[in-house]
């Protein structure tokens, strides 16, 4: 029979089946109407009293102040019915003074069937029905009494029909969370013998629990020793009501075919020969149950629920409760057979909700990556800004780590560094590695070599950990801030790994990230100087390396020096590094980009700069680098200017230690300048004010190196007669300062020469 919304009190016949019924009561007193003081039950008094499809039958109020609503509800039910919901059932709605937790629904039938959404309760009966998964304080802001009996309403005619739990809905738990937490190793279940234990202590009301070889077993601080069951699947919403006693737990689990109690007795055994010191004993219990849950019978496992159980007794009672074992003059006898009726049911417990640690697998599904990135790692200088883009790294699980500096935490650092003040006078390396292996649990994620990469300690153990380290990488990252130690981890470190450099510009406004390609074609120091090449040709970057007015002094000596970048500055800017590494290192190709940051309106704009392969060449002692951005450049100006002759002067910069001279840019011909299609005159109007303005823009990293022309078509590149006597000039002029003297001179399409330090 199919009820519609017609009233209850039109179907009279109905009455003789509610009392051939028998419900449950509930101690309190009856209350009229009028006299409710909760409004939420007011509110749902009236609603009920004023609907079609139910029949208030009493108010009640209890001792603690709370007040019930019971009424009957009538149910749109079908012919054939999945569960045992009846088209009128009688329902008691319970509202707490307090309005801080919702209000509990109980079906008051003594046979209401076992159905899944069902809220946990100490005793089985009346069962209580869990209508809403929304939190309370959402709830209630929009529910009305008349909803709240609508929700109802609804839960009844689903769970009739089977359809209250979907398909792709989670499987309801086997037992329901208790607010009280239990950390257990994140491999528990996976890798777990059967002999295993571990020690559980409670630290501010949060209990961990830990394997032996991770704490020291005499430690007092350590109240519980725990037991892993892992138990066979049965199917989800199986809830009558919290286990109170270690005979009870035993009896739920019993459904799935588990001995709980057999498997404890044997684990005692084990531990009790394990340890037989006395004391040991008057540690107390735990049990940490993993169930395995399904949708049905005939599905796979879809879920572990994890709940744990303290004893409120010590080992040494809970052995003696089991049948384990006899106490006599304080002492402990194993019997000889176990007392099969001793079932541990004085044992009284409490139950806490298991959470696992953080695992590598955790931090990447938390951070919304589908894979975990296990690349090795080698990261140069690790202050304020490598500190915080290595700890947002190692939160998303990303990477294996070799951490190398030789700096130590100092108070100025607490600034802006991601480590704290228990971190002071340690090495920088030291405690970021030790933090990283005790966020992420499992094997390290992070080692440490206390070692300045260009001042290496004459150990060879150092030596031998930096060769390691390096040669086993996969990505060495520079978060230096230091050129010599770029110039270093590029050309001085025996490695095939892919270099990538981060660093934040000095008023910390600006974030540069600069990553080689994997091959490897386009390397660091080339990057560098497109850097340089498009902050003079990109008018809003002038102020890009511009140093702050002031720095702080925070030791006596010259170099005790930090500067003023706002803390806020280094997480925004750390914060774009994590993420574009994890791009970055997704992508074969080199990659260079800004971002600036408007301090005023708080938004980051990105220059994103195109790569230019490295084109380099052998001149007796000297290295030439430039790259084909440059390369293109020149063409295009000898392009513009024919059928005459063009030229101009070349900036970029040296690294004396290697002799290698960086070719960057190069500036058009001056206008006073005197073009020919034979002949080329390089006039010097406004020359030297564009020089020093590059040299202000660049912070002092390019400048004049030489000098540049072009050559007719169809003629070659070889120098003419006074192309040589420019060049003694040049060599004159830069030979002053010990520097190589440089021209280029560009032909036809494809056809350019360097002459460094001589022509032959």
């Amino acid at each position: 029979m199919l009820l519609t919304s017609s009233r209850i009190e039109m179907l009279p016949e109905l009455d003789s089946i509610l009392m051939e019924q028998e419900f449950c009561e509930i101690e309190s007193e009856v209350v009229s109407t009028d006299n409710l003081k909760i409004s939420r039950a007011e509110a749902f008094a009236k609603a009920v009293k004023t609907a079609t499809y139910a029949r208030l039958i009493e108010c009640r109020r209890t001792t603690f102040s709370s007040e019930i609503i019971v009424f009957d509800a009538e149910v749109e039910v079908g012919q054939k019915n999945v569960h045992d919901i009846r088209c009128l059932e009688r329902i008691a709605v319970k509202f707490e003074d307090s309005d801080t937790t919702m209000p509990e629904v109980l079906a008051l039938r003594c046979d209401f069937p076992l159905v899944p959404h069902l809220n946990l309760r100490r005793e089985e009966f009346p069962r209580s029905l869990c209508v809403t998964e929304q939190k309370y304080r959402e709830w209630k802001l929009q529910s009305t009494g008349v909803t709240f009996l609508e929700e109802i309403r609804q839960w009844l005619a689903l769970t009739a029909k089977g359809k209250l739990h979907a398909e792709d809905q989670p499987l309801e738990p086997l037992l329901i969370d208790s607010k009280d937490k239990l950390i257990i190793p994140y491999d528990l279940f996976t890798n777990a013998t059967d002999s295993e234990f571990l020690f559980v202590s409670n630290k501010f009301g949060v209990f961990i629990a830990e394997r032996p070889e991770s704490v020291d077993e005499n430690s007092t601080l350590f109240e519980y020793v725990a037991f892993p069951f892992l138990i066979e699947p049965q199917c989800h919403g199986v809830i009558r009501r919290t286990p109170t006693t270690l005979f009870e737990l035993h009896e739920f689990l019993q459904v799935s075919n588990t001995d709980l109690l057999g498997q404890l007795r044997n684990h005692l055994k084990v531990w009790r020969n394990q340890h037989p010191e006395k004391e040991k004993l008057e540690t107390r219990l735990a049990l940490i149950i993993g169930l395995l849950g399904t949708r049905n019978e005939n599905t796979a496992t879809e879920r572990l629920d994890l709940r744990a159980f303290l004893t409120l007794e010590t080992i040494r009672k809970v052995g003696v409760e089991i049948g384990l074992w006899e106490e006599s003059n304080d002492e402990i006898g194993q019997l000889l057979q176990i007392d099969q009726n001793k079932k541990g049911d004085q044992i009284q417990m409490g139950m806490l909700n298991p959470v696992f640690s953080f695992s590598r697998k955790d931090a990447a599904r938390l951070n919304g990556l589908s894979v975990q990135d296990r690349r090795k790692i080698a990261a140069v200088g690790l202050g304020a800004l490598g500190s915080q883009v290595f700890m947002n790294l190692i939160r998303s699980g990303y990477g294996e780590w070799s951490l190398i500096d030789d700096d130590f935490l100092l108070p100025h650092n607490l600034a802006r560094h991601a480590l704290d003040g228990f971190s002071i006078g340690y090495p920088k390396v030291c405690s970021l590695a030790t933090n990283a292996n005790k966020t992420v649990k499992g094997k390290p994620i992070a080692d440490w070599i206390v070692a300045d990469v260009l001042n290496p300690l004459e150990s060879p153990e150092v030596l031998q950990k930096l060769k390691e380290a390096f040669g086993n990488a996969d990505i060495i990252l520079d978060a230096s801030a230091s050129v010599p130690v770029a110039r270093h981890v590029v050309h001085d470190i025996d490695s095939s790994a892919r270099r990538i450099s981060i660093c934040l510009n000095p008023l910390g406004t600006d974030v540069i990230i600069l990553a080689e390609d994997e091959k490897r074609a386009t390397t660091l120091d080339s990057l560098e100087m497109q850097y340089y090449r498009y902050l003079i040709n990109e008018p809003s970057l002038k102020n890009h390396l511009r140093r702050p007015p002031e720095r702080i002094r925070y030791a006596t000596s010259c170099r005790d020096v930090s500067s003023t970048i706002p803390q806020d500055f280094v997480a925004l800017q750390a914060a774009i590094c994590s993420r574009t590494i994890h791009q970055v290192t997704h992508d074969e190709n080199a990659f260079l980009s800004i971002w600036c940051t408007d301090i005023d309106q708080i938004n980051v704009q990105r220059h994103l700069i195109s790569t230019e392969n490295t084109i380099s060449c052998r001149q007796d002692e000297w290295t030439l680098c430039t790259d084909n951005g440059f390369i293109n450049k020149v063409y295009k100006a000898r392009a513009g200017k024919l059928p005459n002759e063009t030229g101009g002067v070349l900036l970029g910069t040296y690294d004396m230690q290697r002799k290698i001279v960086y070719v960057v840019d190069c500036l058009p011909s001056p206008p006073d300048s005197e073009e020919w299609p034979t002949v080329y005159i390089r006039g010097c109007q406004g020359l030297s004010s564009q020089v020093e303005k590059i040299n202000q823009i660049t912070a002092g990293q390019l400048d004049y190196i030489g000098e540049w022309h072009s050559h007719p078509p169809g003629c070659s590149v070889n120098p003419s007669q006074a192309d040589r006597q420019v060049f003694d000039w040049l060599s004159n002029l830069m030979k002053v300062d010990g520097l190589p003297p440089l021209m280029l001179i560009v032909g036809d399409p494809d056809k350019y020469i360097f002459y460094l330090d001589q022509i032959e």
